[in-house]
């Protein structure tokens, strides 16, 4: 069983950002999946895949929000960078030793489906109207 689930709601309508979203969300499952079999050499793995592909996504939806002038970039480009110093926060602490992967989950479950509908949601009239929503 999936630990979140995506819904339409969490559309963009830009197809490629859409795709992304829906894979940082199987990461996430996937992460949980191997949290909950005990498999803790693949919890590293998986987390260091979703924040890699994460960096990714977050690097190519501001290289589009740049295209389209979107007026909010800084401050979106800003909570990207707070969210993945948190994220790395948590990973390095994984690192060491600890166990921080519920806090990771925690974080990322709360955290994404709250920033596409709110954050996200707000650039997609500019990014249509000025086809930066194109690859």
């Amino acid at each position: 069983m999936s630990l979140i689930n995506w819904t339409h709601d969490l559309d963009t309508g830009i197809e490629w950002i859409d795709a992304q979203h829906k894979q940082i969300v199987n990461y996430i499952n996937d992460l949980d999946d191997v949290k909950q079999a005990g498999e803790k050499a693949k919890v590293g793995e998986v987390m260091d895949g979703l924040i890699q592909y994460t960096v990714n996504h977050f690097s190519e939806e501001e290289k589009m929000m740049e295209r389209a002038g979107y007026n909010l970039i800084d401050a979106h480009k800003g909570i990207h960078k707070r969210f993945i110093e948190k994220v790395n926060n948590i990973h390095n602490r994984y690192k060491m030793g600890n166990e921080t992967t519920e806090e990771l989950l925690n974080l990322l479950e709360t955290w994404l489906f709250t920033h596409i509908r709110v954050n996200d949601h707000g650039y997609i009239s500019s990014v249509k109207e000025t086809g930066a929503d194109k690859r």
